[in-house]
């Protein structure tokens, strides 16, 4: 039985980005063993909306050759999951009957979907005509029904359940969107950036449907007709797609007897509670806190690498901005801003001003929270070039005694912070539009 000096469970985009960081050591591991439980070595899930709409070939989601595996002296092993962990042997065993002893041991296994239960077989395996949008194999399955039917119902109002619904459009399926809450992306977005977002969607073709949420499907031999909302409205669906959200993927960690509360709690070190096993990116739970965008996990890949080679090495999480792109609508948002559109007796205190701007001719909106001098919350919509510059103040805490609305309206000169001279800004911005 061979031993791996490192052994990583999971070949998503977080193991990835953690190779790609210990290939660059001059210490590193020379022998690293990666188990994966997809058939398709990593590939860059943030375009699979990309990919569905054919906006780009499959290719470019590739994030590494199988040659550069051999290259670096890294066995991969795909297909094949993992389903126990020896922690005191130090030894994991696959699906099909592999065995690994390990030196060090990396938990990348990422985030399960969440499903309802309407949309699950007493088996707990998905009612026929519902599907997931999370892997390659959705993808898939996204793209065959793209040519053979013609009603889709997406739930879910985040930036997955947006991009699904926006990508099967365009594949030519009448779709409706539904969200549980009030307005979409409604933990990154206030009302207003919604609204538009909405508006612009529902242009397009898009059914948007908000508080609404699914009682049950109707099935005629076998087949997904329709969907009945809470509400009593009644949906044509030969298609139900869930993007509900995620939670960590514990399973593993739990069997093993790890430490595990809402995922697999780690140390600043990245560390479980288990000295020899470590755990990155979606799984984790650190000081209460969970992960699900790229770059806090593309931090936790650069510190854990240097850890794993011997280095002195901790993870910080920082208030980065959200930057997306839904068909070529660009938002970013920065700060706790679903407690800040909170109502303000339920989170007293957490600012006291805010500025906002809207340009209907422009399509832009903006909005920023004070508390005193120091920025706490931005949301960006239509140009999101601001985006760096907001995000650092809000991360770094360092207080803005300029003009707040040459900021807002994106004067960053602040030695000629004044209004008239945002006003001229704006002006040339809607000259170049026109």
């Amino acid at each position: 039985m061979t031993e791996a000096e490192l052994l990583i469970i999971g070949n998503g985009m977080a193991c990835q980005r953690l190779l790609a960081e210990l290939v660059q050591q001059p210490n590193r591991p020379a022998r690293i063993v990666v188990f994966g439980a997809e058939s398709k070595a990593a590939y860059n899930r943030v375009l699979l909306s990309s990919l569905l709409s054919n906006e780009l070939p499959d290719s470019v989601a590739e994030l590494a050759s199988p040659d550069w595996y051999a290259e670096h002296n890294i066995e991969l092993i795909c297909d094949d999951a993992v389903v126990l962990i020896d922690r005191e042997r130090k030894l994991v065993v696959s699906r099909h009957g592999r065995y690994r002893r390990y030196q060090q041991l990396v938990l990348a296994c990422g985030a399960l979907p969440l499903t309802p239960a309407y949309a699950e077989n007493s088996n707990r395996t998905l009612r026929p005509g519902i599907c997931h949008f999370r892997n390659w194999q959705d993808l898939a399955t996204l793209r065959l029904a793209g040519q053979q039917l013609q009603h889709a119902v997406v739930v879910g109002g985040g930036f997955l359940g947006l991009e699904a619904a926006e990508g099967l459009r365009k594949l030519g399926m009448q779709v409706s969107l539904l969200q549980r809450g009030a307005y979409l992306l409604n933990r990154q977005l206030d009302a207003p950036a919604a609204g538009l977002l909405q508006q612009q969607l529902t242009q397009r073709g898009l059914n948007i449907i908000t508080n609404s949420e699914i009682s049950s499907l109707n099935y005629r031999r076998g087949q997904l007709q329709s969907v009945a909302l809470k509400s009593g409205q009644q949906l044509k669906a030969d298609l139900v797609v869930l993007a509900l959200g995620i939670c960590p993927n514990t399973g593993l960690a739990q069997q093993a007897g790890l430490r595990v509360n809402r995922g697999i709690v780690v140390n600043p070190q990245l560390q479980s509670s288990d000295n020899a096993i470590y755990a990155l990116g979606e799984c984790i739970e650190l000081n209460g806190e969970t992960f699900g965008l790229v770059a806090p996990i593309n931090a936790q890949a650069k510190k854990l690498a240097q850890t794993l080679c011997g280095h002195s090495a901790t993870y910080c999480s920082e208030n980065t901005a959200t930057q997306l792109k839904i068909s070529g609508i660009a938002l970013s948002s920065c700060g706790d801003i679903a407690t800040l559109c909170a109502n303000s007796n339920a989170s007293p205190g957490s600012f006291d001003a805010c500025t906002d701007y809207l340009d209907i001719e422009l399509n832009e909106y903006r909005k920023l929270w004070w508390r005193g001098p120091y920025l706490v919350g931005a949301v960006l919509y239509g140009d999101t070039r601001l985006s760096p510059q907001l995000s650092q103040l809000i991360s770094r805490q360092q207080p803005y005694y300029g003009c707040r609305t040459t900021l807002l309206l994106g004067v960053t000169n602040i030695s000629n912070d004044t209004t008239a001279t945002a006003t001229i800004a704006v002006a040339d911005r809607r000259q170049q539009a026109a």
